[in-house]
């Protein structure tokens, strides 16, 4: 855990202030290292370590408004790591590097994209791919898959440095493909083309101020100053006006909308005679306060607005108040907004601007629908004066940054007190100013309704990998390492274990066919107080053929019991191998020497339907389609190497049923049939399939219930979770 956390550590100097992208590549790759053979709750415990380390430094500005704030947030950003970590130890796969090291790139992402909408409208700060932006190799990939393409790749090279080292000591020519692979991936996005902007110039300017000057007790008399700040840098541009001008966000706050103050705004405005756009808080005629983006024309009249849809939860509103109400550090919260009803563009004199405010630009989805929705260019108001000197401000850039790659525009990011930039839609930054710095950012910029992949297909990346992650869990866990069966033992005795319960009808065709067999086997028949005289039938015939046995049971206790006696029994009697097979002639006994003759290659022989030259007759095509689904499904489950795992009629070597019977048998039916095939393969027993002919009764009922078959799916789900998660199918109660 402390290698982690430190792990977390390194990988925070990715992000500013410190930014160096390049640690974002090697940062993870001891934690998943860690990861390989961990159980579940060392995962979980990795990935908070890391996630407490990394989110703990990266959003260490949060501690300017208390330390619940901070481990808070902290540790439920953590948690998503965790979560990761937890899941991580279900998808890598012993022996298979390569579908691992995919796995935890795209498991990564996955979480991300998560973690980035649940809940209150989730979290994005700190994703991985964030790290880039200083990378302009990487960074064109933004265009195509957004910041998911740029988080999977960063993930996938921290994998592949994983298979490099454990290949390392096989010499650097086995490390070099992992190596190789992750170079191409790092590199290989530079080539990829950017759309260029193909609409007319606009000369920009936005206005920044330094709001430390306007501190003081009355909050309003402090929105009027800070807006009269503004005004007076609008001013300014009278000289040379520019074609549009941005006020951040919080430039006109409840206090500025005065009759007195806004008509100063408003005048100043329309003696520069050119369309603004500012960020406000006004109160609407519903008596609430909205985070607005006010758009005014030439001559200062308001001509549009959009209100933010995406507030900062227990920053900009209070949600599940009468859970939290009790936490003082909430009074810093001066007044809760209200969100808009809906993501819209401002339009003015036919330019079309996507304004996203704040911590919506954390939300991709959200500028690409704006940019869908027409715009030509990105413009971001912000605030981030609360945050004072931090690196806040800085780590929101990167956000700005990454939104004009994806979308293909250029994009003004225009806070009120800093950092302010324009950039542009290769997410160059060509214009900036420094924090609480009074400074007018002016730039040409281009116009486009140029569009990206990633503005056409949006968050594919993600959609992707969260069917390859639920896949890889699904998949059936590795093998064990399959030893070859021990050399057959020469002329073998063979015990034949029936269970009976009112097969008169059929009995003595059955046994005397296995007494006829060429190689002899002897026969024990397992009844339960068969009503219809089954035991009087095979008594008599036992007494004149000792290669025949019963034993009695007072009433019907089940298949399975009763193949558990027998089972016992052939052991105790020194049997070398045991078979088991309907006494109703739905399995034919001349089919058994072919199911003996395989002994020599496998421990285990399952008698299949479902394999070339297997077949069913006289079974209806419902229960036919029900049989074979359960099969597919118990197979895929558990990921068994036969293709009929239910079938009752199958030969034991004896050495493979004194190890499968160490612990005891929880199941009955076909979960019997089963389990038991599971048994011998977790042991790395081999197990083969001869096709065999399955014949439903001609006499009595099937003594199969729904009961059997919901036993049988539900303990087969159990099983497979269970080895999905790295423990024993079986609780450790069922242990010898």
């Amino acid at each position: 855990m402390l290698a982690s956390a430190l792990c977390g550590l390194l990988l925070s100097l990715s992000l500013p202030p410190v930014d160096a992208w390049p640690v974002a590549f090697v940062a993870l790759a001891p934690v998943f290292w860690l990861l390989r053979g961990s159980q579940l709750l060392r995962g979980l415990a990795i990935g908070l370590a890391l996630g407490v380390g990394y989110f703990g430094a990266v959003l260490y500005w949060i501690l300017l408004f208390g330390e619940l704030a901070w481990g808070a947030l902290v540790i439920w950003s953590a948690s998503y790591v965790g979560l990761f970590g937890l899941a991580a130890t279900t998808i890598v796969r012993p022996g298979r590097p390569w579908r691992s090291s995919l796995g935890l790139a795209a498991l990564w992402v996955a979480v991300e994209w998560v973690h980035g909408m649940w809940p209150l409208g989730g979290f994005t700060w700190g994703q991985l791919g964030s790290t880039q932006t200083g990378n302009p190799l990487l960074l064109p990939l933004a265009s195509v898959g957004g910041v998911w393409a740029l988080s999977f790749v960063v993930a996938l090279v921290n994998a592949l440095l994983v298979v490099a080292w454990e290949r390392s000591s096989g010499g650097v020519l086995a490390a070099l493909p992992p190596i190789g692979l992750g170079l191409v991936l790092a590199v290989v996005p530079v080539l990829i083309p950017l759309p260029a902007p193909d609409g007319p110039s606009l000369d920009v300017a936005a206005i920044q101020v330094d709001v430390r000057a306007a501190y003081g007790p009355d909050r309003l008399a402090e929105d009027r100053t800070v807006a009269e700040m503004n005004v007076d840098l609008h001013g300014t541009l009278a000289a040379d006006p520019p074609d549009l001008v941005v006020w951040g966000e919080s430039a006109l706050d409840p206090g500025a909308f005065e009759p007195d103050t806004f008509e100063r705004v408003t005048e100043a405005i329309r003696e520069l005679g050119v369309p603004t756009l500012v960020g406000g808080v006004p109160r609407g005629p519903d008596g609430k306060l909205r985070n607005e983006g006010l758009l005014f024309d030439d001559e200062g009249n308001l001509v549009d607005r959009y209100a933010k849809t995406h507030l900062v939860p227990y920053g900009e509103y209070i949600p599940l108040k009468w859970l939290v109400g009790w936490v003082s550090a909430l009074d810093q919260v001066p007044y809760e907004l209200t969100p808009g009803e809906r993501l819209a563009t401002l339009e003015v004199d036919g330019l079309v601007i996507a304004n996203v405010i704040c911590f919506e630009n954390s939300f991709p989805s959200i500028d690409r629908e704006l940019v869908n929705q027409g715009a030509d260019l990105l413009v971001v108001t912000t605030n981030n004066s609360s945050y004072e000197e931090t690196a806040a401000s800085q780590q929101q850039l990167v956000f700005s940054r990454l939104r004009a790659v994806e979308l293909g525009r250029w994009t003004v990011h225009a806070a009120l007190s800093g950092v302010s930039a324009m950039i542009d839609p290769s997410g160059r930054v060509v214009e900036r100013s420094e924090l609480f710095e009074p400074a007018i950012l002016r730039h040409q910029i281009r116009l486009s309704q140029a569009r990206t992949l990633y503005s056409r297909l949006g968050d594919w990346v993600p959609l992707l990998c969260m069917p390859f992650v639920l896949f890889l869990f699904l998949y059936p866990p590795p093998r064990p390492h399959e030893r070859a069966p021990l050399r057959f033992t020469p002329d073998p005795r063979v015990l034949v274990v029936l269970p009976t319960y009112d097969e008169r009808q059929t009995i003595e065709s059955v046994l005397r066919a296995l007494r006829s067999l060429p190689d002899p086997v002897d026969v024990l028949v397992v009844d339960d107080g068969s009503p219809d005289g089954t035991g009087d039938v095979v008594r008599s015939m036992a007494q004149n053929d000792p290669g025949v046995r019963l034993i009695e049971r007072r009433a019907k206790q089940g298949l399975a019991s009763a193949y558990l006696l027998g089972f016992r029994q052939a052991l105790e009697d020194g049997y070398d191998v045991v078979a088991e097979m309907d006494a109703d002639l739905s399995h034919d006994p001349q089919q058994l020497p072919s199911l003996l003759a395989a002994l020599g290659r496998a421990d285990l022989v399952i008698g299949s339907r479902y394999v070339p030259g297997g077949s069913v007759t006289n079974w209806s095509r419902s229960r036919l389609l029900l049989s074979r689904a359960g099969n597919v499904y118990a197979r895929l489950t558990l990921g068994l190497p036969a293709g009929d795992l239910t079938s009752g009629f199958r030969v034991y070597r004896r050495r493979t049923l004194e190890r499968i019977l160490t612990r005891p048998v929880r199941s009955d039916g076909y979960a019997f049939q089963i389990e038991l095939t599971l048994r011998t393969w977790l042991l790395g027993a081999t197990i083969a399939q001869v096709p065999i002919t399955f014949r439903e009764r001609q006499h009595g009922r099937s003594k199969i219930s729904r009961g059997v078959v919901a036993e049988a799916l539900w303990l087969t789900t159990v099983w497979g979770l269970r080895l999905r998660l790295g423990g024993s199918p079986w609780r450790p109660t069922q242990r010898p």
